[in-house]
C-alpha cells in the first residue's frame, strides 16, 4: 500500500503564548481601597491625556485607563506594558513612589481581567449596584486611549464585549429601569438626613453629568434646586437663570440651603471651611452636605462645625445585607457575566488556535480526499468526493479541535506541538496565536 503519510508536509508548529495571558490590569477600587488612597490615584479628565501620552511614548500600544469616582484601573493587552510598567508610569505621573502604589493595588491577569471588566461595566462592582453611568465611562476610556494614539488592538474588542455584556446583564436584571445612580442616591440619602423640613432648600454645586443626574432626581421629587458652577451658562441650562447661585456668592448660597450636594471635579476644595463657617454664623438650622467628588471637593474639616452633617461617597453604598431583592439581582447579573466572559474567552481561544486547527484540518482533508479519489476515481464526481472529505475530516477532528482551543487558552505549547506532529500539520507562518482581534 502506498505510504501516503510520507507525502504530508513536515510539522512547523511554533510555540505560541496563551491567548489570554497577555491581558493584565492594575487598579484601585472602593471595595478594597480607603477613600484617602483612592482620591490620591484618581485621574480627572484633564489628567488622563498626559498619562496616556506618556504610556504611548513608552511603547504602550495597547493600554486603556479607566478612572471614576470609585476606581482607577490601568488595562494592558498583549502589546502593552506589564503591571510593573503601568505602576511605574502612574507613579511618575502622580509623583509618588511606585512601591507605595503597589502596596495598595490589585492585579489581575488573563481570564480574571475579562471577568472583572465585564462586572465593572455591568455596574456589579459599583457603589450603587447596576448604575448606568459606568457604561458610558468605559466607552469614554477607550475613546480617550485611541485619541492618544494608542491602537488598543486587543483591548478595543474586549471593552466592546464588556459593553455588550452590560446590556445583557441589564436585560436579565432590569436594574436600569430603576434609574440607579450615585447622583440619585446622593439626593435620596441627603434628603433623608435633612429630615422633616417643609420644602427644603437644595443647592447643587457643579454642572457635569453627576450634577445633572442629581438635579433631575430633585425635579422628580418636586424640588426646585439652585445650582452653582464655574459656568453660569451651564448652570442656567440645568435650572434656569433665576436659580443660579454665582460661585463667588457660594457662602450666601450655603447659608440659605438645607442640603448641599457637591458634584465637581476640581483639584482643590470647592466648598471650604470658610464658606461653611460663614454660612452657619447666620443661621440656626442644621446643614447636610453630600460630597460626590473623588478627590473630595468639600473640606473634611466642616464636619467639626456644629450643625453640619457631612456625607462622602463612602456613605452612599448599597446595603446588600438588608435588600434581598437587590442581592438576588446581583447574583443573576454575576451569572450572566461568568457566562459571557467564558464565551468571550472561548471565541478568543478559537481564533488563537485557528492557525493550528486550520493546518491540521487541511492535512486531514487532503489525506481523506486522496484516499477517496484513489478508491472511487471514475465512479464518483470530484465535487462529491471533496464534500465527503470535508465531512469526514470535520467528524474526525471535533475532539482535537476542542483540545487545540483549550491548549491555546492555557498557553500549552507542548499540546499544540503534539497535535501538529500527530497529524504532520504545517503550523502558522509566524507562529503567533496571541491576537485578541
Amino acid at each position: 500500500m502506498e505510504p501516503v503519510v510520507d507525502s504530508w508536509p513536515q510539522p512547523r508548529v511554533h510555540q505560541p503564548p496563551s491567548a489570554l495571558t497577555g491581558l493584565s490590569v492594575v487598579g484601585w477600587s472602593h471595595q478594597v481601597t480607603p477613600l484617602a488612597v483612592l482620591e490620591r490615584v484618581a485621574l480627572t479628565r484633564r489628567d488622563r491625556p498626559a498619562l496616556l501620552a506618556a504610556l504611548a511614548d513608552a511603547g504602550g500600544a495597547d493600554v486603556v485607563v479607566l478612572s471614576t469616582c470609585s476606581r482607577t484601573e490601568l488595562y494592558a493587552g498583549p502589546a502593552g506594558p506589564g503591571s510593573d510598567a503601568l505602576l511605574a508610569a502612574l507613579a511618575e505621573h502622580l509623583q509618588v513612589g511606585a512601591a507605595e502604589l503597589a502596596a495598595t493595588s490589585e492585579r489581575r491577569t488573563g481570564l480574571a481581567v475579562v471577568e472583572h471588566l465585564f462586572r465593572v461595566t455591568s455596574g456589579l462592582e459599583s457603589r450603587v449596584v447596576g448604575e448606568a453611568e459606568i457604561r458610558a465611562q468605559v466607552r469614554g476610556a477607550v475613546r480617550e486611549a485611541q485619541l492618544a494614539g494608542l491602537a488598543v488592538p486587543a483591548l478595543a474588542p474586549l471593552f466592546a464585549a464588556a459593553v455588550r455584556c452590560a446590556m445583557r446583564v441589564d436585560d436579565v436584571t432590569a436594574l436600569s429601569r430603576q434609574a440607579r445612580s450615585l447622583g440619585r442616591r446622593a439626593v435620596d440619602v441627603g434628603l433623608a438626613r435633612v429630615g422633616r423640613v417643609d420644602d427644603p432648600v437644595v443647592l447643587v454645586v457643579g454642572a457635569g453629568r453627576m450634577a445633572r443626574t442629581a438635579v433631575e432626581r430633585l425635579k422628580e421629587l418636586g424640588s426646585r434646586p439652585q445650582v452653582a458652577a464655574r459656568s453660569e451658562v451651564e448652570a442656567s441650562r440645568l435650572v434656569g437663570s433665576g436659580a443660579v447661585c454665582p460661585l463667588p456668592a457660594l457662602a450666601a448660597g450655603v447659608a440659605n440651603a438645607d442640603l448641599l450636594i457637591c458634584a465637581t471635579s476640581a483639584a482643590h476644595d470647592v466648598v471650604t471651611l470658610d464658606h461653611v463657617r460663614t454660612a452657619m454664623r447666620t443661621r440656626s438650622r442644621p446643614l447636610t452636605v453630600v460630597d460626590l467628588s473623588v478627590p473630595r471637593n468639600v473640606d473634611v474639616a466642616i464636619s467639626a462645625v456644629p450643625g453640619v452633617d457631612l456625607i462622602d461617597v463612602e456613605g452612599l453604598h448599597d446595603d446588600l445585607a438588608s435588600d434581598q431583592e437587590l442581592a438576588g439581582k446581583l447574583a443573576a447579573g454575576s451569572a450572566v457575566v461568568q457566562s459571557e466572559a467564558g464565551l468571550f474567552a472561548d471565541a478568543v481561544c478559537a481564533r488563537a488556535a485557528g492557525p493550528v486547527i486550520d493546518s491540521v484540518r487541511e492535512a486531514v482533508e487532503q489525506l481523506c480526499l486522496r484516499e477517496l479519489t484513489r478508491v472511487a476515481a471514475g465512479h464518483v464526481e470530484p465535487e462529491v468526493l471533496t464534500r465527503a472529505a470535508h465531512s469526514i475530516a470535520g467528524k474526525l477532528l471535533h475532539r482535537p479541535t476542542l483540545t487545540a482551543r483549550a491548549a491555546a487558552a492555557t498557553g500549552d505549547a507542548h499540546m499544540l506541538r503534539v497535535l501538529g506532529d500527530l497529524f504532520c500539520a504545517r503550523g502558522p507562518g509566524d507562529g503567533s496565536v496571541a491576537s485578541l482581534r
